[in-house]
């Protein structure tokens, strides 16, 4: 497939990343960055991410139909109010890394109307709790699932474009309706974070722990909470983009949640018998639904 220039649109992790990623599957493609600062624009340079770069400011230069292929890696707010400008009628791929689907593809949809465009959502499902250029990681997309949602009259040369793109560096990839994706990753990406952060809120409010946490030089915590912790508090920004355009498919997971934890917290209200079937058949029934969704059997 032919990728001479591309124009990443936001490198921090993601954007950073997948230049590492162009770089190492398409050598001869040459990459344009634009970033918010100054700072980041050197940094970018500097590491080599990309050949130019141009901050915020400039970006009223920038021509889109110069480039192969245009990547938005910003949050979807700021996503959504770029859409407007994109040329209608040139050959140029565009595609996105949003965790949410439905707002951008709406916006899509309204901006290219009746039209056949080259517009194409992309979510690889992938990332780290760093964060900003340095944070660019080689291989981040490899072996990794990429998500892609096609806008209503998107076309399908963008989107046989898009899937080759993905495989090419690495990453394995599903379609997907833009609403049944919001719905799933509620549950499966966007929810995990919540418990994660909530968590280690609550071990923290407890005084007997952080006194013990206090008077060790080492932690104290065992796998669990390691694993669980992980991604705790993990950029802030991003994710209330992510809540703010995810608010209801959320909500109904965070009530899914508290609805179980409820039933479960309810069997230690007896203070003399503990339904030990009760709880074996939660944790059998976990196992399974484990497997299902992790494809561990």
């Amino acid at each position: 497939m032919k990728l001479e220039h591309v124009l990443i649109y936001g490198m921090g992790l993601m954007g950073g990343s997948l230049s590492l990623a162009i770089r190492e599957s398409f050598p001869n493609a040459k990459v344009t960055a634009v970033v918010r600062s100054l700072r980041s624009k050197q940094s970018i340079l500097e590491k080599k991410l990309a050949e130019t770069a141009f901050t915020l400011e400039d970006k009223e230069n920038i021509d889109f139909g110069q480039f192969d292929l245009v990547v938005f890696s910003t949050p979807v707010a700021s996503l959504v109010s770029l859409i407007p400008s994109l040329p209608k009628g040139n050959s140029t791929i565009y595609m996105d890394l949003g965790s949410t689907k439905q707002t951008i593809v709406e916006a899509v949809d309204r901006h290219f109307g009746e039209y056949e465009h080259n517009y194409i959502s992309a979510h690889p499902m992938c990332g780290s709790e760093q964060t900003g250029p340095e944070a660019a990681i080689p291989g981040l997309y490899r072996d990794k699932l990429c998500i892609l949602t096609k806008p209503k009259h998107g076309s399908q040369f963008a989107m046989e474009f898009a899937k080759k793109f993905w495989e090419t560096i690495g990453s394995w990839t599903i379609s997907m309706d833009a609403k049944v994706h919001d719905e799933t990753l509620a549950y499966v990406s966007h929810l995990p974070h919540v418990i994660s952060t909530i968590l280690v809120n609550v071990a923290g409010k407890n005084e007997t722990t952080m006194d013990q946490v206090a008077s060790i030089t080492r932690p104290i915590t065992g796998g669990g909470f390691r694993d669980m912790s992980r991604i705790a508090g993990s950029n802030a920004e991003m994710w209330i983009s992510i809540f703010k355009e995810n608010k209801t498919f959320l909500k109904h997971s965070i009530d899914d949640f508290i609805e179980q934890l409820t039933i479960f917290r309810n069997l230690f209200l007896d203070e003399t018998n503990l339904d030990e079937a009760k709880i074996k058949s939660i944790w059998d029934l976990a196992l399974k639904h484990k497997e299902t969704i992790q494809k561990t059997k």
